[in-house]
C-alpha cells in the first residue's frame, strides 16, 4: 500500500541555522553519513485506542496538521556557498510507508519499522521527516516517526508526538506554538550581548582545564573504534533519587557531579571538565518550541569531598553550566580554535553528559529491588565525542549509556567505569549514621 499526504502552512522562508542546529548539523558534518544516523531521532506512537480505529488517511490527515504547525518540520536544511542554511517551506508532500501485518504481530513490526527508518542517515535537502504505518484489518495502530537531529531534539520529538496524540484523540490543538523556528532565528540574530558573555566564561574555564580528558591513545581499540554500552540499574536509580532529595538537587546533577569526580581519579587530572548538553528550554516561549535548541554548557570540577558534600558545593557551577549553553557557535569555535593555536594542541574536553530521560522520576526514591544489568549496543566507527554519558529510561529503570573512544578507554574500562559509578552512588547514598 503506498500512501502520501499534502501539508501546507501559512509560513515560509529562508534562514540561517539556529545556534543549536548549527551545532547538532556540524557534529553529522564531521562523523559523516555512515555514522551520522546515530543522531537520528526515533518515536514510536500507539495509536490511541478511545474513538474507535484510524483509518490510514485519518492518521496521514493528523500529520499533516502537525507538519504545517511546526516550521522545523518543513526545513530543508542545505548546504551552500557560504555553508548551511535552511528552506522552510509553504507546502510539500511527505510519503508514508506502510506495514501491513496481522494482529498480534503489530508491536514487533512497529519497533522493526522505526528501527529501519532510523537506521540510515539524513541527506543534505531531505525532508526532515520520515513517517511510517503500522495496519491491521485496515486500521492503523502504530505510527513510527523519525526526525532529524538537525531540526528538531529529543524534547522537540516528545512535542510532536503529544501533537499528534492530542489531534488524533480530539481532531484540534488549542491555539498555535508559543514560538517558532523562524522567529527563534531572528531573536538569535539580535542576542550576540548574550552570546559574548558566554563565550567569555568559556574561555576563562577553558584556561584552568587539561587540553583533552582522554588525550592519549593507549591501544588499538575495538570494531567499530567507537563502543557503547549501557547499564540498567535499580539500585543506582534508587541511590541517585536519595541523594537527589538529600541535596535539593535533580538526578541529573547527582550523576553528573558523580561522573565528573570518577573521571578526577580515572584521568589524574586535578580538574574535570564535562560539557553537559542542555536543552534550553526554561521558558513558556521555548518550552515547547520544535527545533533543536540542545548546546553545549561547560562544568569544571577541582579538588572535593565525599559526593553528598560536592554536591552542595558544586551546584551553583552545575547551574551556571547550563546559563553559558546558548551561544553563536561559530564565534565559540573561532575562539577555540585560537586558543587551540596559542597551547599547541587541540583544546576540548571531548567529554559530554546528556539526560534523555523525558523527566525527573516522581516524587520518592523507588525501588531498589531488581538485578543490574550491563549490555553492548552496536557501535560506530566515527562519533562525534570521544567519551559520553547518557541517561535514559531503560528497561523499566534508570539507563546509564557511555559511549567511548576506544583507543583512549579501553572496552574493559568502559565496563569497569559504568559498575564504579553504580557502587559509587549507591554507597554515598546509604543511610546516615
Amino acid at each position: 500500500m503506498r500512501l502520501s499526504v499534502d501539508f501546507a502552512s501559512n509560513r515560509s522562508g529562508t534562514a540561517e541555522l539556529a545556534w543549536g542546529q548549527r551545532d547538532i548539523w556540524e557534529a553529522i558534518r564531521r562523523v559523516g553519513p555512515d555514522s551520522a544516523h546515530y543522531f537520528n531521532v526515533p518515536r514510536l506512537l500507539t495509536v490511541p485506542g478511545a474513538g474507535g480505529p484510524r483509518s490510514p488517511r485519518a492518521v496521514a490527515s493528523a500529520l499533516a496538521e502537525v507538519i504545517g504547525r511546526h516550521d522545523a518540520l518543513r526545513s530543508l536544511v542545505r548546504l551552500g556557498a557560504a555553508g548551511p542554511y535552511q528552506e522552510v517551506a509553504a507546502a510539500g508532500t511527505l510519503p508514508i510507508e506502510t506495514v501491513e501485518v496481522a494482529r498480534g504481530a503489530a508491536d514487533g513490526a512497529a519497533a522493526d519499522l522505526v528501527a529501519r527508518l532510523a537506521g540510515r542517515s539524513f541527506g543534505d535537502g531531505e525532508q526532515p521527516l520520515r513517517v511510517g504505518l503500522v495496519i491491521c484489518d485496515g486500521a492503523a495502530t502504530h505510527v513510527a516517526l523519525v526526525l532529524s537531529h538537525a531540526v528538531a531534539d529529543w524534547r522537540a520529538a516528545d512535542v510532536v508526538v503529544r501533537d499528534l496524540r492530542m489531534l488524533l484523540l480530539r481532531g484540534s490543538i488549542a491555539g498555535p506554538p508559543p514560538s517558532q523556528l523562524l522567529d527563534l532565528v531572528r531573536d538569535e540574530e539580535a542576542a550576540s550581548a548574550r552570546s559574548d558573555r558566554a563565550i567569555a566564561q568559556w574561555e576563562a574555564l577553558l584556561r584552568t582545564v587539561p587540553s583533552a580528558m582522554f588525550p592519549k591513545t593507549v591501544g588499538a581499540g575495538a570494531s567499530p573504534r567507537y563502543a557503547r554500552a549501557v547499564l540498567s540499574s535499580p539500585r543506582l536509580n534508587h541511590a541517585a533519587q536519595v541523594l537527589a532529595r538529600r541535596a535539593g538537587v535533580s538526578t541529573a546533577t547527582v550523576l553528573l557531579v558523580a561522573v565528573a569526580m570518577l573521571l578526577r581519579e580515572l584521568t589524574g587530572h586535578e580538574v574535570a571538565a564535562i560539557t553537559p548538553i542542555v536543552h534550553n528550554r526554561f521558558n513558556d516561549r521555548s518550552r515547547d518550541l520544535v527545533t533543536s535548541l540542545n548546546q553545549l554548557g561547560l562544568f569544571t570540577l577541582g579538588p572535593c569531598a565525599s559526593l553528598p558534600e560536592t554536591l552542595v558545593s558544586a551546584y551553583p557551577s552545575v547551574l551556571a553550566s547550563y546559563r553559558r549553553a546558548r551561544f553563536d557557535s561559530l564565534a565559540l569555535n573561532a575562539m577555540i580554535d585560537r586558543m587551540s593555536a596559542d597551547r599547541g594542541v587541540p583544546l576540548f574536553p571531548s567529554c559530554c553528559f546528556n539526560d534523555l530521560r523525558p523527566g525527573e522520576d516522581p516524587a520518592g526514591a523507588g525501588s531498589a529491588d531488581g538485578e543490574s544489568e550491563l549490555e553492548w549496543l552496536p557501535g560506530t566507527d566515527k562519533r562525534s565525542c570521544d567519551f559520553c554519558v547518557a541517561l535514559m529510561r531503560w528497561k523499566g529503570t534508570l539507563g546509564v549509556e557511555l559511549s567511548a573512544d576506544t583507543t583512549r578507554l579501553p572496552e574493559g574500562e568502559m565496563a569497569a567505569l559504568l559498575h564504579r559509578l553504580e557502587s559509587f552512588v549507591v554507597g554515598a547514598a546509604r543511610p546516615l549514621s
